[in-house]
């Protein structure tokens, strides 16, 4: 993998190896992907300025990948200059070619693809491992991931955090858990104080103990008046608030018809559960990062809405927690399901069936590339995916 070397590696090396130049490295240029944290991409390209006359052995033969494919990357990767020339061929001829898929939009695209993982796992009995989603950027994620947990189809997310896993969208639908199910202790406890109310972790404790000892759930704690006169009078007043919250909006998100967003909304603000983002925020595209995360789970409840608006929050609760006791977060062999998959994160793995989603000027190529002059990186990408 020389090509995603730096040039600190390429000092170092030329360090250790002076004339007459005894060195052997293997990598390929077209795979180089890594810019963006340092990889140096001439120290493959040009090669001979650091260590001059090497003989080069180019290994053209592919074992991975069919005919078609093959051709789709080499005529593709061909446009990219100052490359050292290549072109990759297979004895396996393949019966598939590459398909392009034009859609409307991102939604529709994701529908298409967890139908096609649908049918050909209960239809023809694929396992769903050997299918890949590579995607971009991790904001492609959330659609995917809601087309998958809509058709109850399991799924691993790798290289990017899942966006039911984001520290915001975790927070929000605790809260709608709980306003579903008070007795939800797990859901609950995550937004005792969160934002922070004056309820601290020492009372949490003791309504986690009066709830074991009494055998009910900590919301009934929380409601009983003997336990409450054991807190200080502070703590007793912020609990009081709290549950009183809990029960304004209960009425409202079990009634059927209610405009999940809009009623989000107002428990957001009602909590100040913003500003509590703002002032956790290091520098303000953290915030901007859990802002986009909280807008993208609206765009969830309506998309919800707009398929099954019956159902309400149960419904839109049912769908969002499917699969959601991933324990073991990064090992991909333990994981099991559809590989979503971010395309940095994909290289040097295999899949017999991949969908490369947002093939789109803006998403791949992303528009960063056009400012920073990497195009050409983005096209290496593709290739690699």
């Amino acid at each position: 993998e020389f090509q995603d070397t730096n040039s600190l590696q390429m000092r170092l090396l030329r360090a250790l190896v002076p004339a007459p130049y005894n060195v052997c490295v293997v990598g390929d240029d077209d795979q180089s992907i890594y810019g963006w944290r340092g990889a140096e991409i001439t120290n493959i390209t040009e090669f001979e300025n650091f260590f001059p006359n090497p003989h080069v052995v180019k290994l053209e033969e592919n074992y991975r990948s069919t005919t078609p494919i093959l051709h789709t990357a080499n005529s593709l990767i061909k446009n990219n200059v100052g490359r050292r020339p290549k072109s990759l061929w297979s004895r396996n001829h393949g019966s598939d070619l590459v398909r392009l898929i034009a859609n409307e939009d991102d939604k529709e695209e994701a529908d298409m693809i967890a139908k096609e993982v649908e049918t050909a796992h209960f239809a023809n009995k694929q396992p769903l491992e050997d299918f890949a989603v590579l995607f971009r950027t991790n904001d492609q994620s959330r659609v995917l991931e809601q087309a998958f947990r809509q058709r109850k189809i399991a799924y691993r997310v790798v290289g990017a955090r899942s966006f039911f896993d984001r520290r915001e969208v975790k927070d929000i639908v605790s809260y709608l858990s709980v306003l579903h199910n008070p007795h939800d202790d797990m859901a609950l406890l995550r937004i005792l104080n969160t934002p922070t109310r004056g309820i601290g972790s020492a009372t949490a404790e003791l309504a986690r103990e009066r709830s074991m000892e009494k055998h009910h759930s900590i919301w009934v704690a929380l409601c009983d008046e003997e336990f409450l006169r054991q807190i200080p009078e502070k703590g007793r007043n912020a609990i009081r608030l709290f549950t009183t919250l809990i029960v304004k909006y209960s009425g409202p998100a079990s009634t059927p018809g209610t405009n999940l967003v809009d009623m989000t909304q107002a428990l957001i603000l009602e909590t100040g559960y913003m500003e509590h983002l703002k002032k956790a925020a290091k520098e303000p595209e953290d915030f901007a990062g859990w802002e986009n995360g909280i807008n993208e789970l609206y765009k969830s409840m309506t998309n919800h809405a707009e398929r099954d608006r019956a159902s309400g929050l149960a419904g839109f609760l049912d769908e969002v927690s499917l699969n959601d006791e991933r324990e073991e977060k990064d090992d991909i062999e333990k994981k099991k399901g559809v590989c979503l998959i971010t395309m940095h994160a994909s290289k040097g793995l295999e899949f017999p069936v991949v969908f490369l989603p947002g093939m789109e000027q803006g998403i791949l190529p992303h528009k960063r590339s056009f400012d920073e002059g990497r195009v050409d990186e983005e096209r290496r990408l593709f290739y690699v995916g």
